[in-house]
């Protein structure tokens, strides 16, 4: 075991060209959806992929980070998929990322994937990349990848009125050992077993194998509005930052998920941001589970962040998995 640091060496996105707006994702969905009820989203597009598997989003965005990095696919120790939605075959009996391996010709890795914890996966695939480096003298490069495609005629999560608009997206980081860039200062999670299917896909699985009517992405309503999500993630930051002899007045930027207007208003208020939250990309990407991180990660580089701030990055995960990842660029 060591103390080295580890760190976000390159990020990369991948952002399909087609691009769908509210009324035509209204007129979309298998259900009836009134368009108007979407536009307090805040949400006015989301990018549509239309290729044949979310693997070609994940390979061109892994590229992109190796590209940006100055490395290949043989110096990657390991590839962590933290996608959300399903991919070619029924997870977790496969995963993405052994696919992914393949692909790029990284024969050096090897491969693992997250799933089930919504906006908030992002920080289990951190938190492990961060100690499996720490462990073993033998990891020093790791890829984590996310490519996510919502199911056709189900980009709108609802919970008695809609939740949010789910976009398609990939996204990807090289995390590395003394990285010189965004030092990964700590990670926390925690999960509400009870709420365990706040989020699923009740067609398709062993409980209703041959439903393919319900073989869509479902919010349940009840549970989803059981807990105070902000409260339980602020308690849970809060944590994290004192244990690093820090409070929320040291944090220089904060970073969520692009559910809605009203929950990155609420993110906004319980954490006190005062005008330090990042949030360029819910207008125009929609919600795209944990690559909503990355993504205004990459706007923030862009866009008045400077060595030695502090970043926050926190999510709920729609309740269930909450996790939040503290960064010092």
């Amino acid at each position: 075991m060591t103390n080295d640091s580890v760190g976000i060496l390159s990020a990369a996105r991948f952002l399909p060209p087609k691009t769908l707006p509210l009324n035509r994702i209204a007129q979309a969905e298998s259900g009836p959806v009134d368009a108007s009820a979407l536009s307090p989203l805040g949400i006015e597009s989301v990018h549509v992929f239309e290729g044949e598997s979310p693997t070609e989003m994940a390979v061109a965005v892994s590229q992109a980070a190796l590209s940006e990095a100055g490395m290949g696919p043989l110096e990657l120790d390991a590839i962590i998929d933290f996608s959300v939605m399903p991919q070619r075959y029924v997870e977790p009996a496969w995963s993405m990322s052994n696919e992914l391996q393949a692909e790029l010709g990284a024969k050096h890795a090897f491969t693992l994937g997250f799933s089930g914890g919504g906006s908030a996966n992002i920080h289990a695939a951190l938190k492990f990349a961060r100690a499996l480096i720490r462990a073993n003298d033998d990891v020093n490069t790791i890829l984590l990848a996310a490519a996510d495609q919502a199911i056709p005629g189900n980009r709108v999560l609802s919970a008695g009125a809609p939740v949010t608009v789910i976009g398609d997206a990939a996204t990807a980081l090289i995390v590395q050992r003394n990285a010189a860039a965004a030092t990964i200062v700590d990670t926390i999670s925690a999960s509400n077993g009870a709420l365990h299917d706040v989020l699923n896909i009740p067609g398709g699985g062993m409980a209703h194998p041959t439903r393919l009517d319900l073989y869509k992405l479902t919010l349940d309503e009840a549970k989803y509005r059981s807990r105070d999500r902000m409260r339980d993630l602020l308690a849970l930051a809060d944590r994290m930052l004192a244990r690093n002899g820090l409070d929320r007045d040291g944090i220089d930027h904060f970073l969520t998920a692009n559910i809605s207007d009203d929950d990155t208003e609420a993110f906004s208020r319980t954490m006190e941001t005062n005008g330090r939250l990042h949030r360029d990309n819910l207008g125009p990407c929609g919600h795209v589970h944990s690559c909503d991180l990355v993504l205004n990660y990459l706007s923030l580089r862009k866009n008045g962040a400077a060595p030695g701030h502090h970043v926050l990055m926190a999510s709920h995960g729609m309740g269930f998995f909450l996790g939040a990842t503290l960064l010092k660029l």
